[in-house]
């Protein structure tokens, strides 16, 4: 039989001749070799599923792995009389690559490991088994990196970055990185911002532990575990209730309102100002989101903040913008 492209014909003889070739170039790991013989079979549609499983041995070989893992699924499709076989290749890449969730996740669609022909049953098992052992190792070890990387920035004064390191690890556990954390909530130096958050962070894990926290020259002992959200402390709540009139009036003010509101307890949280400044802190943070909105009201309606309000106002303003407007940056 001869394997034609086009006008060009390949007589068994040389079919046979390159197959060897790249066979026995594979055997000596002369890998370049042997591909550009598998090359010429691929040319003429010649190089049969024993040609391109040594092909995926080559470009793993080669450290090749998209190829072959793109070549392991064409031959999964095409030869599904070798299916599992190739199935063997492509998760040992996968395992290679260290690319466990995709190991796990194609083997959880077996099930029954007992389905699987008998000589598959033990090497799946076990590449699942290493698949989950070293997904769990890879997690741990990603999470203490990045922990590592969030310390060494709470030393250096990045805030964008403490941020961003803080906000992905509030999604696991404190406490392996607890004692760590603690000499920071009395550090003078690291930006209050950051300082409610981990307090957040220890509030979510309901640690119980007392730690001293330092924020504006306050100096004080707090469990995290009794404090309430920043926007259910008492002050807090009796400064909304001073704002019930325009919750009632205009929603959307009210909304904005409640958020300069929420920020400015943010950054001073746990301490809040004292409870005779809750009406005095209302009517501020109602003037900047007038003032935030470009809300302008008729003459008879529009009074100018008094002097207490301004500084309170400036206060509050200056606040945001020295450590919480970086956020949006």
């Amino acid at each position: 039989m001869n394997f034609e492209n086009g006008d060009l014909i390949m007589f068994p003889g040389w079919r046979k001749e390159l197959e060897d070739k790249s066979l026995e170039a594979v055997k000596l790991q002369n890998y370049e070799e042997a591909l550009l013989h598998i090359k010429k079979l691929e040319t003429y549609d010649a190089a049969s599923n024993d040609i391109l499983t040594a092909k995926v041995i080559c470009l793993i070989e080669l450290s090749r792995y998209d190829q072959a893992i793109s070549l392991c699924r064409k031959l999964m499709k095409e030869d599904e009389e070798n299916y599992y076989k190739y199935l063997h290749i492509y998760l040992t890449i996968l395992f290679q690559t260290s690319q466990y969730s995709e190991v796990i996740d194609m083997l959880d669609e077996v099930q029954d490991m007992s389905l699987l022909p008998e000589e598959y049953q033990e090497p799946f098992q076990q590449i699942y088994d290493m698949s989950k052992q070293f997904q769990t190792t890879a997690t741990v070890k990603d999470a203490e990196d990045h922990m590592n990387h969030f310390f060494t920035s709470l030393e250096n004064g990045n805030f964008q970055e403490q941020w961003k390191l803080l906000s992905f690890h509030r999604k696991h556990a404190i406490q392996p990185y607890l004692k760590q954390l603690v000499p920071y909530l009395s550090d003078s130096n690291l930006n209050p911002v950051i300082k409610t958050g981990i307090l957040q962070w220890c509030m979510d894990e309901d640690v119980t532990d007392r730690f001293q926290v330092e924020k504006f020259n306050q100096r004080d002992w707090f469990s995290p575990a009794t404090l309430p959200d920043v926007l259910e402390s008492d002050f807090a709540k009796a400064s909304l209730r001073h704002l019930d009139s325009v919750e009632q009036s205009d929603a959307t003010m009210y909304q904005f309102t409640k958020q300069i509101l929420y920020r400015y307890l943010y950054i001073t949280f746990p301490y809040t100002p004292d409870m005779e400044d809750a009406e005095l802190v209302a009517e501020s943070v109602l003037y900047l989101a007038k003032n935030y909105l470009q809300v302008n009201e008729s003459n008879e309606q529009q009074e100018a903040p008094s002097r207490i309000h301004q500084e309170k106002m400036d206060e509050i303003e200056h606040l945001e913008k020295v450590y919480f407007s970086q956020i949006d940056d």
